[in-house]
C-alpha cells in the first residue's frame, strides 16, 4: 500500500536489477552522521554545541581502473535503465575482511555518469552509490511542549551532543482535507508516520519586538508529489506547524507556527520552496493593500462593488465578439473587460491615459498676439502602478501630497504651474 502525501499517493520505487560493476581493490565505503555545529556568542565565539541529524546514509563508491568496453556499455545501459539517480537496485558491496559480500539496496548519486577512456576498448571511472533504507525508525512520543522546554528537555539539552529530528505539519484550509506530515527521513514519532521530503528550512527564530519571521521550507520533488499536491488543494494560506523532537528524551518541542504565503516550483530543479510567515506578517503589512493596478480589484457580478445584473447597459458583441456574461478578465477593453460588458462606470482599475490639447506655445510672437498653436500631449507616470494606494483620515484640515498619474503643459503665462491630473 503506498504512502500518502494529502490526497497524493507516493510512488513506490521498487528496486530492479544488480549493480553489474565489481569494484577494484581498494573500495570505499563512507557513513557520515549529519551534524549542525552552533556556536555560542560569549567566550569569544569558542563554545559550541552539535546537534546530530542522524545516522546519514552509507554511501558506497565504486572505482575501475580498466573496464573493458562491453562493461562499460553495461553500466551505460543500466545507468539509464534506472533513470539515472531515480531507480533503485541491489549492490553487492564487498566485506571490509575482504571475504564474501553484503546486499544493499542502492541508487546512483545525483551526479552524471563520466568516465575516461585510457585506450579504445578500455577506460577508468568512478561511480558513487547511496544507500536507499529499507525501514523506518520509529520513536516513542511522551511529552509536546509549546515553544519552550519543560525542565527535563532542558537538563538535557546541556549535554554537548543532542540527537535531534526536525518535523512540518501543514493542514490546508479546504474543509477535510488531511494534514501533511513531512520531515527529513521517513520515519514514525508516536503514531504519526512522517514522510522523507524535507531538504532545508530557514528563517525561523525567536525574538521579543514587532519584526515577522519569514521562514522558508524547501521540500524534495524530484516525483512530482509536491506538484499534484499544490494542484490537488490550495497550500495558499495553509497553517505550517515547525516541531523539533528529542530523540533522546521523547520529547516533541513545537517551535514555530505560521501560514503558506507563496510557493513556488520550477520543471527545471527538483525542490519544491515555500516561504511561510507567523502572525505578525499581517500587522506589518503596508495599509491600504489595494494597489494602484490597470487590473480591476472587484469581484464580478458580485451585487456590490460590480453589479453586473443590475446596471449593464448591455454586451457590446460589436466589439468584443468573444466576450462572456458569465465571466469577466478584470481589464477595462479587452476581449471580457468592462467596456465588454457595458459596465464602463463601475471599472476598479487606474488607467491614466494620454490626452492631447491644442495650447498656445508661448515662445513664439508676443503674450497675447502671433503666438503658435501646439499640441501637448499629457505624460503618464508609469512608475505610479503597484504603488499602495493612500488613505488620509483627518478631523482638520492637512496638506497632503497627492499621488501624479500624468501631467501635461496648457496654454499658461510665464511662471503658472503646470497642470497635473
Amino acid at each position: 500500500m503506498p504512502d500518502y502525501i494529502g490526497n497524493i499517493a507516493v510512488p513506490d520505487i521498487t528496486p530492479s536489477g544488480t549493480f553489474p560493476i565489481v569494484p577494484d581493490y581498494p573500495h570505499g565505503r563512507a557513513h557520515r552522521p549529519e551534524v549542525i555545529v552552533h556556536q555560542f556568542g560569549s567566550a569569544n565565539a569558542k563554545i559550541e554545541q552539535r546537534f546530530l541529524l542522524g545516522n546519514g546514509a552509507k554511501r558506497f563508491t565504486v572505482r575501475k581502473s580498466h573496464l573493458r568496453e562491453t562493461d562499460r556499455v553495461a553500466l551505460r545501459d543500466f545507468w539509464e535503465s534506472h533513470y539515472g539517480p531515480y531507480g533503485a537496485f541491489a549492490y553487492n558491496a564487498p566485506n571490509d575482511d575482504g571475504n564474501g559480500t553484503t546486499p544493499f539496496t542502492c541508487r546512483f548519486a545525483n551526479e552524471p555518469l563520466s568516465w575516461e577512456m585510457v585506450s579504445d576498448l578500455a577506460c577508468s571511472l568512478g561511480v558513487a552509490l547511496i544507500e536507499v533504507p529499507t525501514t523506518a525508525p520509529t520513536y516513542t512520543l511522551n511529552q509536546t511542549v509549546i515553544r519552550f522546554p519543560s525542565t527535563a528537555l532542558a537538563s538535557a539539552l546541556l549535554s554537548q551532543v543532542q540527537q535531534v529530528i526536525p518535523l512540518v505539519k501543514i493542514q490546508p484550509k479546504e474543509t477535510g482535507y488531511q494534514a501533511i506530515y513531512i520531515s527529513d527521513r521517513r520515519c514514525t514519532v508516536g503514531s504519526q508516520l512522517y514522510q522523507a521530503r524535507l531538504l532545508d528550512f530557514d528563517g525561523i527564530s525567536q525574538s521579543i519586538g514587532n519584526e515577522a519571521d519569514e521562514a522558508r521550507f524547501t521540500f524534495g520533488n524530484a516525483d512530482r508529489v509536491m506538484r499534484y499536491l499544490a494542484n490537488d488543494v490550495d497550500l495558499f494560506r495553509a497553517a505550517i506547524e515547525f516541531s523539533l523532537f528529542h530523540v533522546g528524551t521523547g520529547i516533541k518541542l513545537d517551535l514555530w507556527k505560521g501560514e503558506i504565503v507563496d510557493w513556488s516550483l520550477s520543471e527545471s530543479s527538483p525542490e519544491f520552496q515555500v516561504t511561510a510567515a507567523d502572525g505578525l506578517y499581517e500587522l506589518n503589512l503596508p495599509y491600504p493593500t489595494r494597489r494602484i493596478s490597470r487590473q480591476c480589484w472587484k469581484d464580478f457580478n458580485s451585487g456590490l462593488g460590480c453589479p453586473f445584473a443590475t446596471q449593464s447597459t448591455g454586451m457590446d458583441y460589436s466589439h468584443f465578439p468573444s466576450a462572456d456574461p458569465s465571466t469577466c478578465d478584470k481589464s477595462y477593453d479587452a476581449a471580457n473587460g468592462c467596456l465588454a460588458h457595458g459596465m464602463k462606470r463601475y471599472f476598479g482599475g487606474v488607467l491614466a491615459e494620454p490626452q492631447g490639447v491644442r495650447v498656445k506655445d508661448n515662445s513664439t510672437g508676443t503674450w497675447g498676439f502671433g503666438r503658435s498653436s501646439i499640441t501637448s500631449v499629457s505624460l503618464v507616470s508609469e512608475s505610479l502602478y503597484d504603488e499602495i494606494v493612500p488613505e488620509i483620515y483627518t478631523d482638520s484640515a492637512m496638506p497632503v501630497n497627492c499621488k501624479i498619474a500624468a501631467g501635461r503643459d496648457e496654454n499658461r503665462p510665464p511662471g503658472a504651474a503646470r497642470r497635473s491630473r
